[in-house]
């Protein structure tokens, strides 16, 4: 009989897809996982990949954060459990205990920075899971396939397109050249399509593009970014799901360590500044320092 497991995970994108190693190789070793998390991240993962998932958004996950008496609800929704590892709530006897009681384990608890210089967080994540990590590209959703190919056609793109996200979680991530790189790409007889979410609704960063994708769903994201001819982003959630689905590209750093923080799957290289900057001080390797000719000559090498 396979061995049910929680994983309650509430962080970004980003995070839970460097979490997919780990995951995957859980499912592999006969796991079935309960993943609890943001229902729009699980929207990028296969949908046999779990055996259920769950919002951690629910009013049912809320209540074993509170105090009064623990209803029947918390319980119906998670279910009886073999293990339960949860990024949240460390520290909190009373989440423990009221998680204890419904799923009928002992939790495990881990933070989600709790990752050393020098050590992936793909690694990291795989070491709290306990698990071998299991580096599968993931794969993308015929339907998903199918909505590209429609894509491709209504905007007349070719067989030359970069697609490129300009946003990140944080505008200091957010590299300045980005839009610079695609006027040269298009100058240089290419496509360019923009992709737009969450992160920049409030200032998006005027691209010159061929197309926009925005607001669409991760699935269609994912097929968007397998079919480009390249990709450029910052340190995002996106460059991520790059990685992940095969996309072959660039990724700028800033004051995140790549050697934490990098995309896994081999297609997408970090660039970061040769060297820490004078103007914004806090010795950092900002983004403004990264140079648009350094990054084109990336591209166009991959």
């Amino acid at each position: 009989m396979s061995r049910r497991t929680l994983v309650l995970f509430p962080g970004a994108l980003g995070d839970l897809l460097c979490c997919w190693p780990a995951l995957r190789g859980l499912a592999r070793a006969g796991d079935a996982i309960t993943l609890c998390a943001r229902m729009a991240w699980i929207a990028a993962f296969p949908a046999d990949a779990f055996a259920a998932c769950i919002s951690i958004d629910r009013r049912e996950i809320a209540e074993l954060f509170a105090t009064g008496p623990l209803g029947a609800a918390p319980a119906a929704l998670l279910g009886r459990q073999d293990r339960a590892v949860s990024f949240t709530g460390s520290g909190d006897a009373n989440f423990a205990a009221r998680l204890a009681d419904v799923v009928g384990v002992v939790p495990t608890f881990h933070h989600l920075r709790g990752v050393t210089h020098g050590v992936h967080a793909a690694t990291y994540l795989a070491q709290c899971l306990d698990v071998t990590p299991h580096e599968d590209i993931l794969p993308v959703a015929a339907a998903a396939r199918a909505w590209t190919d429609h894509f491709w056609f209504a905007h007349a793109l070719g067989t030359r397109v970069l697609a490129v996200h300009a946003g990140s979680g944080a505008r200091h991530k957010n590299w300045e050249g980005a839009a610079d790189a695609a006027a040269a790409w298009r100058r240089d007889g290419g496509q360019v399509v923009a992709l737009a979410g969450p992160a920049e609704a409030e200032c998006p960063m005027p691209i010159d593009a061929t197309a926009w994708l925005r607001w669409e769903s991760l699935d269609r994201v994912a097929a968007l970014l397998h079919r480009a001819t390249r990709y450029l982003g910052n340190d995002s959630g996106i460059s991520h799901l790059a990685g992940l689905v095969g996309a072959r590209g660039v990724a700028v750093f800033g004051g995140t360590d790549p050697s934490i923080w990098r995309p896994l799957g081999g297609g997408i290289t970090a660039i970061h500044a040769p060297s820490t900057c004078p103007r914004c001080g806090d010795g950092r390797l900002c983004t403004h320092r990264v140079n648009v000719d350094a990054v084109l000559a990336a591209l166009v090498r991959l």
